[in-house]
């Protein structure tokens, strides 16, 4: 971050490097030697859990359609709804002939934690591009409904996202940033439907049946797993061109140094290590509802362990540029007056004004949010951010 040449330490490769350790009874030594880089955070899953692939086909995360064997010439519409907002996707579809691999079945446990099947008739997409297109603009409808259904119980998650959205759609935001913080909203969202099951709505249904009332999801009718693929597939391919952008453009932000762009950073992290709770409480889900075990047969707690492993580097990540930023100043801490927060941070008394709320709810909210870093609540909406508010941060090990 400072620009000056790493020295590596010949004995001891993994540990502080010469040139941190030169300066590290100074201030500039507040943060240990980390080699971070924002643009390695992960944010986001990869594909299906292994074992629990839908269909063998395109293992190589490439959008394509089940040309090969259609069934039928017949193209049907059908809505799609994941619950988070009012409004549905809908998407042409055409029956296939299965091949070897693919699932026809929907499978799912109980209420009594027994392994159920669920028939779904064969259909696949028509045709990606205009699909894909059919997302966009069902994001770019319902972003607002899925900002506030996801984060309404949480009131300083809530006013955080909503004061980042407000700095969006802001003129007097700077251009650059304004698109900064609507593509992490565009990627916030897309991470969210990757992670939430869609459903068929509506009186197409393609013969499919509703799920049973002792199943996790009752009275819906579930999407047919190759096209339940297709689909994830087409969300990640999207995200993987977000999450470049974001990245790339947090990082330009951070090494800009100017006091303008604390703000907006606090704003990004926040959002992005909010996102890593919520990932990480969805494999945790998955982890259950399919009743995944270990090699030696026990209940494991995340379905992707190695994925999770990889999100919770990404939230250090991220933590350790954000502190960096801060620069010895904690402008959530009492010790931070107004003036410093003009001057050090480049606030206007709008933003003063909600960042001393802020810290009033991260000053009451200590204990519990040290309670939940102690049990290593990963899960918990707060686990991950209540880690901005620290003053003296530290790298966190997880699992």
């Amino acid at each position: 971050m400072q620009r000056i040449r790493c020295e590596h330490n010949t004995e001891d490769p993994t540990g502080p490097c010469m040139t941190c350790k030169k300066v590290a009874n100074t201030r500039a030594g507040r943060l240990p030697c980390l080699r971070y880089k924002i643009t390695d955070v992960k944010l986001n899953k990869s594909g299906n859990v292994p074992g629990y692939e839908w269909t063998q086909r395109w293992t190589d995360n490439v959008p394509s359609v089940a040309s090969e064997g259609w069934a039928s010439l017949e193209v049907k519409s059908i809505s799609l709804a994941e619950g988070y907002s009012v409004n549905v996707i809908q998407l042409a579809v055409r029956r296939f002939v299965p091949q070897a691999g693919d699932k026809i079945n929907r499978t799912y446990r109980d209420k009594t934690g027994k392994q159920c099947s669920h028939s779904c008739t064969p259909y696949a997409l028509v045709d990606l591009k205009s699909s894909a297109g059919a997302y966009q603009r069902y994001i770019e409808r319902s972003i607002g409904q899925v900002l506030h259904n996801v984060t309404k119980e949480y009131g300083l998650v809530h006013k955080t996202y909503l004061r980042m959205h407000a700095c969006a759609i802001d003129k007097s935001t700077p251009l650059e940033i304004r698109s900064l913080l609507l593509k992490t909203f565009m990627l916030w969202m897309y991470v969210r439907l990757t992670t939430k099951s869609v459903f068929i709505k509506g009186s197409e249904t393609l013969g499919i049946k509703q799920l049973p009332k002792d199943s996790p999801d009752p009275d819906k009718v579930p999407v047919p797993p190759v096209l339940g693929r297709q689909l994830d597939i087409l969300l990640m391919d999207r995200l993987a061109e977000l999450r470049k952008e974001v990245l790339d453009g947090l990082e330009k932000l951070v090494s800009k140094k100017k006091h303008s762009t604390w703000f907006y950073i606090y704003l990004i992290s926040f959002v992005l290590l909010h996102n890593t709770a919520l990932i990480t409480a969805h494999d945790s889900r998955y982890a259950k509802k399919h009743g995944i075990k270990d090699k030696n047969g026990m209940q494991v707690r995340f379905a992707r362990e190695a994925s999770v492993r990889e999100y919770h580097v990404g939230a250090n990540v991220l933590l350790a540029h954000f502190h960096y930023c801060n620069k010895g100043v904690y402008p959530f801490s009492d010790q931070c007056k107004d003036q410093d927060l003009r001057t050090l941070a480049g606030l206007n008394e709008d933003e003063i004004l909600f960042v001393k709320a802020t810290r009033q709810v991260a000053k009451q909210s200590k204990h519990d949010w040290e309670k939940v870093r102690a049990r290593g609540d990963y899960e918990n909406d707060w686990y991950f951010v209540s880690q901005l508010f620290e003053e003296n941060w530290q790298p966190q090990s997880t699992i």
